[in-house]
This record gives C-alpha cells, sequence and structure tokens, in this order.
C-alpha cells in the first residue's frame, strides 16, 4: 500500500512539474549521437541533445597515459522548437556525473525561441578534464521552459 501511494506522489509531482514547465531527465552521455530529452510546454519543446566535440580515442589514450589532467572542450547542443504562437525562454542546466556517483562538471545556459520556429539549437559549451568526460555514466538534464 506504502508502495503505491510513493508511485502515485510521484506521478503527480511530475506532472505538476511539467505543468509549471520544470523537467529533469537522467540520459546516459551521448558518444556520437543524440539523445531524446522530450520536455514540452505549450509548444515550446527541447527535443533532443547532441554531445560535439567528444574527445577521440587518441585523446583519451594519451589523457590516460600521459596527463590524467588534460581538458576538453565539449558542447551540449539542443534541438528546440517553439510550434506556438508566443517566443519562449528555455532555461538548460546539466549535470555530469562521474564513475564514482558525483557531479564532475555543471554547465547552465538560457535562450529564447521565436513563435513558429521549428529547427532551432541552444548550445552550451563545457570544459572539463578529458578522462571525466570519457569514463562518464550519465548525466542529469534539467529545464525551465516558459514565456519570454
Amino acid at each position: 500500500m506504502k508502495r503505491k501511494l510513493v508511485v502515485l506522489l510521484l506521478a503527480g509531482s511530475a506532472v505538476l512539474f511539467a505543468e509549471e514547465g520544470k523537467f529533469e531527465k537522467s540520459i546516459s552521455i551521448p558518444h556520437g549521437g543524440d539523445a531524446k530529452i522530450g520536455f514540452t510546454r505549450d509548444g515550446c519543446s527541447v527535443l533532443s541533445v547532441t554531445l560535439r566535440n567528444f574527445p577521440s580515442r587518441e585523446d583519451i589514450e594519451k589523457a590516460r597515459a600521459k596527463d590524467p589532467g588534460d581538458k576538453s572542450w565539449v558542447w551540449w547542443d539542443f534541438h528546440v522548437e517553439n510550434r506556438g504562437s508566443v517566443e519562449c525562454r528555455i532555461s538548460l542546466w546539466v549535470d555530469i556525473y562521474g564513475k564514482d556517483g558525483h557531479v564532475v562538471k555543471s554547465g547552465d545556459r538560457t535562450g529564447s525561441v521565436d513563435s513558429h520556429k521549428l529547427d532551432d539549437n541552444i548550445r552550451m559549451s563545457t570544459r572539463m578534464r578529458t578522462l571525466d568526460i570519457a569514463d562518464s555514466p550519465k548525466a542529469i538534464i534539467r529545464a525551465q521552459i516558459g514565456p519570454r
């Protein structure tokens, strides 16, 4: 009985957050493709994210062998759209987790999307240890979507 109540409360809070335009999702690090996000409020959506400039195998091997402090720039390219008739504002946060379960890097970015714009991007850059991004199992993506 308690378990059913907890499930109902969590489901209800997820709906409440979505209605307020607040979202959260855990994803595996997208090493070479897109990760589906699927946040939507009032026609304004964060569809997916592509991780750009992921370190090459050679860069990772070099960092492991010679320079564990080596750093890399990676870009989180969020694919967004606005099917609504009002410009919207999207605030994004990314927490990247290490193998030990702790946050190794965080980033945030806010952008606006014009009404009826169906192909747009919000790009967030992060400079972090090459080995941290190479070994990271997951990231948590949070967003707040609302009118501008």
